[in-house]
């Protein structure tokens, strides 16, 4: 292993990548640990498989991307949304960082590896459904 380690949504979408003795950084509720080995290249929103060659990869969508300013990202949640994640990034550098980026992006598209990990990660923390997320990436 080259010393780094992916956390990977339930999903199979790795929501973040770490050095591997930054023991600071707790794996994610609903993530599961993996090491990266040296030859192995990862990008945050990419897929894993531990059954595939290689083990991670990126799957371009064949979807047209829908592309927001900042601003028109976010309207996209509810007033409600915005509360709670402003809320759990009090607590959650994760949720911190992700609202911190989008706040700060000139463009958000919709498959970009951070939106997807991203949005994942809100998932995963219980401040979307799975079926409010897809509505938001939707266009």
């Amino acid at each position: 292993m080259n010393g780094k380690r992916a956390f990977v949504h339930s999903s199979g979408i790795v929501g973040n990548i770490v050095a591997h003795d930054d023991s600071s950084t707790q794996c994610p509720e609903h993530h599961f640990e993996i090491g990266i080995e040296q030859e192995e290249i990862v990008g945050v929103g990419w897929n894993y498989d531990a059954n595939a060659d290689p083990r991670f990869f990126f799957v371009h969508s064949s979807i047209a991307a829908s592309r927001w300013t900042a601003y028109q990202f976010l309207l996209r949640f509810t007033a409600e949304e915005r509360a709670a994640f402003r809320a759990a990034a009090i607590t959650d550098p994760n949720v911190a960082d992700f609202q911190q980026l989008a706040q700060a992006a000139q463009e958000v598209v919709s498959d970009d590896p951070m939106t997807v990990a991203g949005m994942a990660y809100l998932g995963s923390g219980g401040l979307l459904t799975s079926a409010r997320r897809d509505e938001i990436l939707g266009g």
